[in-house]
């Protein structure tokens, strides 16, 4: 059986006319698969990107200044809670303690190796330099309070309650913050071994003469 092929030019516009609007098709459903293959490969970039900055962002630590006098601020309402009120004491003990916690949760964050921090700037924040961010706000703590209790002290010398300005008292003031920080930090990693939960002592730092001095002073 032969098949032949008609040379009317009516049958062969059409043919072409067909021809065309097949490839056009073609060639539109071509485009089609690309802009969706383009868009799906935009949107998948865009979700790793949105991942990769909402991980920076849990991954973001934000030094802030106050950081430690908030965690100090914190035990002393539970002390004035349960107590009614806290002495200097207690505020000693405080300062050494929210020093422990503050560490442990440094000690904590970079446990991981792999994990990785980051400051508010987006620069990376290493394990070494937040331990010196803690030693400095302790140093500042420390520095603070003993500028405040000698202006204290200044102000009773010039009314005439205090013969002199006692000196001594203020030295031995600062030693007792380094002491409770070095008691808790050595309370800190005895609990750890033991699996216990780090809390506020009863411990006695400095002598009684320094604390009768700061009542005194009404400090």
């Amino acid at each position: 059986m032969s098949i032949s092929i008609s040379n009317d030019p009516v049958y062969l516009q059409d043919g072409f006319k067909k021809d065309r609007e097949y490839f056009k098709a073609q060639g539109s459903q071509n485009a089609d698969r690309k802009v969706f293959h383009r868009d799906t490969l935009e949107v998948s970039q865009f979700s790793k990107n949105r991942e990769r900055l909402l991980d920076k962002i849990r991954h973001t630590v934000v030094q802030s200044a106050i950081s430690f006098s908030n965690t100090r601020a914190g035990i002393l309402k539970e002390v004035r809670e349960e107590k009614g009120k806290y002495d200097y004491s207690d505020f000693v003990n405080a300062c050494g303690l929210s020093y422990a916690r503050l560490y442990s949760e440094i000690e904590q964050r970079h446990e991981n190796e792999q994990e990785q921090y980051y400051k508010a700037d987006g620069t990376l924040l290493t394990k070494e330099e937040e331990m010196e961010w803690l030693d400095m706000q302790y140093e500042q703590e420390v520095a603070w309070q003993k500028s405040c209790a000698r202006i204290a002290a200044q102000r009773q010398v010039f009314l005439g309650h205090i013969p002199r300005m006692p000196a001594k008292e203020m030295e031995e003031l600062e030693d007792s913050f380094y002491q409770a920080k070095d008691a808790y930090m050595k309370l800190y990693y005895e609990n750890r071994q033991a699996g216990k939960p780090l809390t506020l002592q009863n411990y006695m730092f400095g002598n009684s003469q320094m604390y009768e001095m700061l009542i005194r002073l009404g400090y």
